[in-house]
């Protein structure tokens, strides 16, 4: 088959990452088109706390989980749930992830992730200056809140690799936090406020000028949702559900968590598990407006100041992608954020929930496919897309391209599970 029959890329995923990759190698003088069955509602993108941070260099898999193994297992802990219709299905990774649920593992995955987040917000205040989306971005900070001392110093060791990545961030005595966050009704012990955080006002706004800036550019949209990529010749093809394909040099994919199931058409078996989130929005009914997320680490709750209002997100649920809603977790936290915040009536007849893709060792999976020369990939950001996914996008055009990689990839490699 003659490559002039092909376009450059084509890109399966139209969140961030994906509509980030298609700017990046339109950038390039590349031709380009994004696959997605559309709707950004749907997207994990569009569901997280619009959270830019320099310090997420932390999985979810710490040295401190397994103490709490027992309370997670139960369902008595509102940070985590198991909906345990879904144990099968995410068994894979729960093994996995406890594997890494140590020290060791935790500083090795800070390591990896931190030169990707010290690129993260730099890289998005450029696109967005681009793209003329800075209104949609402010940077004040964020907030990690502790209700006594013993939880701040269980923090210890968080704080201790924040400084030897030279994250900035200054501890606020709780007799002080009045003064600093008026918003807050609720007595801290302690807070840790990380000063070069930036946070974004409207996230799926913020994705859906991403794309527009693409289109606009030259970018063709293809509203399908992908089958299947195989290789073909000296290129690869994705195959479209309801028939139809689009073929190309390269092929990216950044389905967030759809790619667990389209790469196992593949025939990987990536440890890949859907951690599944819930929001809702309410009015601000504070005299003092808030004005900087905050993540109340004894409540298992974010709230977050958006355009729509307060954002309020609950912790994690493990589940299929497809199980049904279970708005326990978001219920509960609503009651407790209440009495942090002044949060008025709803302003949403329902909570939004959603699927982010995760790996159990906290690291995205970046580079080319292991059996298919002509597929990168680029998902399993877990709780970073929104804020590594622009970084990202230039990662996997200099892949494309054959360039060096703007950050060190190697840790991220398909090739390690």
């Amino acid at each position: 088959m003659n490559t002039v029959d092909r376009i450059d890329v084509a890109i399966v995923g139209g969140g961030m990452v994906g509509t980030a990759t298609a700017l990046a190698c339109l950038a390039r003088g590349l031709s380009v088109t994004l696959v997605d069955p559309g709707g950004i509602r749907n997207a994990a993108s569009y569901g997280n706390a619009g959270v830019i941070s320099r310090g997420s260099l932390f999985p979810v898999a710490g040295p401190g989980v397994l103490k709490k193994l027992p309370r997670y297992a139960l369902n008595r802990d509102v940070a985590i749930r198991v909906d345990y219709g879904s144990l099968l299905a995410v068994a894979p990774w729960l093994v996995a992830f406890m594997r890494r649920c140590n020290e060791a593992s935790w500083r090795e995955a800070a390591a990896a992730l931190d030169p990707l987040c010290a690129a993260a917000y730099d890289e998005h205040w450029r696109i967005a200056g681009e793209i003329g989306a800075r209104d949609l971005i402010v940077r004040r900070g964020w907030v990690k809140l502790y209700r006594s001392e013993e939880a701040f110093a269980a923090g210890a060791l968080e704080r201790e690799l924040l400084g030897q990545h030279k994250v900035a961030f200054e501890v606020i005595d709780g007799a002080e936090l009045p003064q600093f966050e008026p918003a807050l009704k609720r007595r801290y012990a302690r807070a840790v406020w990380h000063t070069e955080t930036g946070s974004v006002r409207d996230p799926g706004a913020l994705v859906q000028a991403y794309e527009a800036a693409a289109v606009q550019r030259g970018a063709t949209l293809v509203a399908a949702r992908a089958r299947t990529v195989e290789e073909d010749g000296d290129g690869a093809k994705v195959l479209l559900e309801g028939g139809g394909e689009v073929r190309a040099k390269t092929v990216v994919i950044a389905a967030g968590a759809a790619a667990h199931d389209l790469t196992r058409m593949m025939g990987y078996r990536l440890p890949l598990a859907a951690e599944r989130g819930y929001h809702r929005h309410f009015a601000d009914a504070s005299e003092h407006k808030l004005s900087r997320p905050i993540h109340d680490t004894g409540g298992g709750y974010v709230v977050s100041p958006m355009n729509a209002g307060l954002r309020l997100l609950s912790g994690v649920e493990l589940a299929r992608r497809e199980a049904p809603a279970n708005f326990s977790q978001i219920t509960a936290v609503e009651a407790d954020a209440r009495r942090t915040v002044a949060m008025g009536d709803s302003v949403e007849p329902a909570p939004w929930h959603g699927a982010r893709p995760s790996t159990p060792d906290g690291l995205p999976v970046i580079g080319r496919a292991p059996h298919h020369p002509h597929v990168v990939f680029a998902f399993g950001h877990g709780h970073i897309g929104l804020s590594t996914g622009p970084i990202t996008g230039r990662v996997v055009a200099d892949i494309v391209t054959g360039a060096t990689s703007a950050v060190p990839i190697t840790p991220f490699s398909p090739g390690r599970f």
